[in-house]
C-alpha cells in the first residue's frame, strides 16, 4: 500500500467549520480527495491546550498507510491523552447502514447537528446526512461558537422526519424546558451517547414522549455500535473471562491507532472479525448489554475494591441530583479518596447521598460529596475526569 498524505482541515466554530468537514468528507467518499483529519480551532469553548493535544495525536504532517482511511479522528481524552484513530471509508458506511437497518425510518431523516464535528458523534451526523442525501441543520453553538442553549433548538426550521444526536447533559437541559421537550418529541430518533445515560434520565425522557435511543460506542468503533443494549447488525459483543471486559467485533471497528503501524494491542483481526478490546466491563441483563464501568475504575479503599461506576450510579439515583461524576485520587492512609462532584436540582438532598452509597455498597465506598454549579466538559461532550481529579487533588 502506498502512503497517502493526510489533509489537515481546520474547523473553526460555527457554519464555516461544518462546511469544511462536509467538503472533506464528500471529496474522500465520493471523489479522489485525500484522507483527512479535523483540527478544532481554539475558541471560547475549545482551549488552546486541547487543540494542541489533538494535533499532536493525529499527526497531520505524517502520511497514512491504509489506503481506505477516510478520517484520522482524535479520541475524547476524557481519562487520558487523546489518541488518533484510523477510521476507514468502510467503517463509516458500515456504521451508518447498521443504524438504518436497526431503526426503521432513520434513513429518510434529516439531521440536527448539536455536537462538535471534531468528535465522532458530531461528525457522524454529517456522514449520515451525506450518505442518505438528506439535509443537515446545525445549532449556532456547534464547534464552540457558544454554549449550548435549549432555546436554540426552538429557532431551527426543521421539517420532519428528523433525528438528532446529543449527550446526557444536553438531554437533562432539554427536559428542564417544557418547550424544548415538546420540540424534541417531534424527532423520529434521539440518539444519546458519549457518556452513560442515567436510567432515571432516560426514563423521564421516554415518559415525556421522546423516542430515545441510548448508545454505546467510541471513536475506535466509529461511534455507537450498541443501541439500547442491543448490538447493531454487523457487530458482536464478547465478554472476556472473569473481568467481563468488553470486546467489540465487527465492521465498525477502526483500522487502528495513528503511529502504531498495526501493532496496537487493542486491535486485532480483519473485516467482519476486526476486534477492539475496550477498557470497559459489563454483563448481559435480559439479553441487553449493561455497561458496568471501566476496568481501571476499580480502586482499593482501606483494602476493599470499589467500582467508581457503581458509586456514580447510586449518586445519580438520588433525588435532586442532576449530574454527577465520581473520581478517585491516591491517599497514603486509606489507599484512595473518593470524591463525588454533583450538580443538584434540589440542594436538600445533598446530605443523603453519602449515607445512601455506604448503605448499598459498604462504608469503603462512601464518597466525599462536593456540590458544583456545573461539571467540566470536554468539547466532545464528555465529562473532563482528568480535570476533576486535578481539582480533587488541589482540594
Amino acid at each position: 500500500m502506498a502512503a497517502l498524505p493526510l489533509r489537515a482541515v481546520d474547523v473553526p466554530p460555527g457554519p464555516a467549520g461544518i462546511e469544511a468537514a462536509r467538503a472533506a468528507l464528500a471529496a474522500r467518499m465520493e471523489g479522489d480527495g485525500a484522507p483527512f483529519t479535523l483540527l478544532p480551532v481554539p475558541s471560547r469553548h475549545v482551549s488552546e491546550d486541547y487543540a494542541r493535544m489533538v494535533r499532536a495525536c493525529v499527526r497531520p504532517d505524517e502520511p497514512v498507510e491504509d489506503d481506505d482511511t477516510a478520517l484520522v479522528a482524535a479520541t475524547s481524552g476524557s481519562t487520558g491523552a487523546p489518541r488518533g484513530v484510523l477510521v476507514t471509508r468502510a467503517n463509516l458506511r458500515a456504521a451508518v447502514e447498521a443504524s438504518w437497518a436497526h431503526i426503521p425510518g432513520l434513513r429518510a431523516c434529516s439531521w440536527v447537528l448539536a455536537l462538535p464535528v471534531t468528535s465522532i458523534g458530531g461528525f457522524g451526523a454529517i456522514v449520515r446526512a451525506h450518505l442518505a442525501g438528506t439535509s443537515l441543520h446545525a445549532l449556532s453553538s456547534v464547534g464552540g461558537a457558544a454554549a449550548f442553549r435549549v432555546d436554540d433548538l426552538l429557532t431551527l426550521r426543521v421539517e420532519e422526519p428528523f433525528a438528532i444526536s446529543i449527550v446526557p447533559t444536553q438531554l437533562a437541559d432539554i427536559l428542564a424546558s417544557p418547550e424544548a421537550t415538546a420540540w424534541l418529541t417531534r424527532a423520529t430518533t434521539v440518539l444519546v451517547g458519549a457518556a452513560a445515560t442515567p436510567d432515571d434520565l432516560a426514563e423521564r425522557a421516554r415518559e415525556a414522549g421522546i423516542r430515545l435511543v441510548t448508545t454505546y460506542g467510541m471513536t475506535e468503533t466509529t461511534g455507537g455500535c450498541v443501541y439500547d443494549g442491543v448490538p447493531l447488525p454487523g457487530t458482536r459483543i464478547e465478554l472476556d473471562g472473569d473481568t467481563q471486559r468488553i470486546d467489540v467485533v465487527g465492521t465498525q471497528v477502526a483500522a487502528g491507532y495513528r503511529g502504531d503501524d498495526g501493532e496496537s494491542p487493542e486491535f486485532s483481526g480483519a473485516g467482519s472479525e476486526r476486534r477492539f478490546r475496550t477498557a470497559d466491563h459489563g454483563d448481559w441483563v435480559d439479553g441487553r448489554l449493561r455497561i458496568a464501568g471501566r476496568i481501571d475504575d476499580v480502586v482499593a479503599v482501606h483494602g476493599v475494591n470499589v467500582a467508581l461506576g457503581a458509586v456514580e450510579a447510586i449518586v445519580l439515583s438520588e433525588l435532586g441530583v442532576r449530574e454527577a461524576a465520581v473520581v478517585a485520587i491516591p491517599d497514603p492512609r486509606q489507599g484512595h479518596r473518593l470524591v463525588a462532584y454533583v450538580v443538584m436540582e434540589d440542594p436538600a438532598g445533598l446530605t443523603a447521598i453519602a449515607p445512601l452509597v455506604a448503605e448499598r455498597l459498604g462504608g469503603a465506598a462512601r464518597p466525599e460529596v462536593v456540590p458544583v454549579s456545573s461539571l467540566p466538559m470536554l468539547p466532545s461532550g464528555k465529562i473532563d475526569r482528568l480535570g476533576l481529579r486535578a481539582l480533587a487533588r488541589a482540594d
